[in-house]
């Protein structure tokens, strides 16, 4: 019960780091330029094609290395599929504010499941040497302007 509950905090922690603590006490990131939205949204779409294809070992080798520390093949696969259904089976995706800080990258992402629910994401990203990987995946509600940065 302990593993699920802390399993289950997890994209909690990780916003609140994320967002809220920086040195400076402003906000770390930055509208994207053109190549870090192409670089990030990459990795997001490759992701995206391996949970079409069913291929979890090809969609966890796009998560960070501490994520694929944390999880086998296996358990990410259950992960994703008990916590994320509507990523897992999903329908349509499309993708839209991109920021980043040079370390850290975000991108909200639009899902809409095989059942026909649309929910929105913020994934969370982090540079490992010259390669984005995702971090986290956090549902959030969408602002009136659609914009987060």
């Amino acid at each position: 019960m302990r593993h699920w509950l802390r399993l289950a905090s997890l994209p909690f922690v990780a916003c609140l780091v994320f967002f809220c603590v920086t040195p400076s006490g402003e906000w770390p990131l930055r509208h994207s330029s053109p190549e870090v939205v192409r670089a990030i949204r990459s990795v997001v779409e490759a992701q995206f094609e391996a949970f079409r294809d069913d291929d979890y070992s090809r969609a966890r080798s796009y998560a960070s290395a501490e994520i694929q520390r944390q999880f086998t093949t296996a358990a990410f696969e259950r992960m994703v599929k008990g916590g994320y259904p509507g990523i897992a089976f999903w329908q349509k995706v499309s993708f839209g504010a991109v920021a980043d800080n040079g370390h850290e990258g975000v991108i909200e992402v639009s899902v809409t499941s095989r059942r026909g629910h649309t929910r929105s994401y913020r994934y969370l990203l982090i540079r490992e040497g010259e390669l984005w990987r995702i971090n986290g995946v956090v549902e959030f509600e969408p602002t009136a302007t659609g914009q987060f940065v």
